[in-house]
């Protein structure tokens, strides 16, 4: 009886393991297909963010069941690399993800353990934005529009706990909005605002409240119309109008 058994006990063990071979694979996540739609009009190439435990990411990269290590590269279907980063236990320290055309994407570094930087290309190499960051939190945030003239920056203190300025532009880099500290123990700003063409549009004050962690309008602010005549006053006490 035993020796009939065998045969008929070996092919039950080879299914059940083929079958848990199976079962196991099928829970390993797919790598995805990374064709030339993969990448954003507007935010680029963010499939490997949550890889990225710098700016608090918290997937990491598995393969056959375990967590990589080293420098991983993806490709896109014509061939052409999508990304190369350096993995430590599935999680990214540094990389470089790439255009359909070849043209750098964007690339990331940690400079050590508490700070790091990103640079953001658009695809004809200029450059799109700028970032600086203090654990995890971005303290220095540059944009620029695809002709090289600067959208936006934003700066906070080394505590990052409120802003040293914040200012939007046109696209000819005239000013939009200038949010500037000119009080840093009092924590008060000045606020400008202008028309395209440079005419003065909103001036006034603001001071940051620490308890609401907001910024409130004070005293005198002071409305333009567009030929730069004033249009009218407000009083501000505490961020409402008197």
């Amino acid at each position: 009886m035993t020796n009939y058994l065998l045969p008929i006990l070996f092919v039950l063990a080879f299914i059940l393991n083929a079958t848990g071979q199976q079962n196991l694979e099928d829970q390993i996540a797919k790598e995805p297909v990374f064709t030339e739609d993969f990448v954003d009009e507007t935010y680029g190439i963010t499939h490997y963010e949550p890889l990225n435990l710098a700016l608090n990411g918290d997937s990491v990269r598995m393969k056959r069941g375990y967590a990589v290590n080293g420098w991983i590269e993806d490709f896109y279907t014509n061939g052409k690399m999508i990304h190369r980063g350096y993995y430590v236990e599935g999680q990214l320290k540094i990389y470089k993800n790439f255009y359909p055309n070849g043209a750098i994407e964007r690339e990331f570094t940690n400079i050590d353990n508490f700070r790091a930087k990103l640079t953001v290309y658009y695809d004809d190499g200029t450059i799109k934005s700028q970032v600086k960051y203090v654990e995890g939190s971005p303290k220095l945030w540059i944009d620029y529009y695809p002709n090289g003239k600067m959208k936006y920056y934003e700066e906070y203190n080394k505590r990052l706990m409120y802003h040293v300025a914040k200012r939007f532009y046109y696209e000819d880099e005239t000013p939009s909005s200038l949010m500037e500290l000119t009080h840093k123990r009092k924590l008060n700003y000045s606020f400008n605002e202008y028309y395209p063409g440079g005419g003065k549009k909103t001036k006034g004050n603001l001071i940051y409240n620490k308890d609401t962690y907001d910024y409130q309008r004070i005293g005198t602010w002071v409305y333009y119309n567009a030929d730069g005549s004033q249009n009218r006053e407000e009083k501000y006490v505490d961020g409402k109008v008197k």
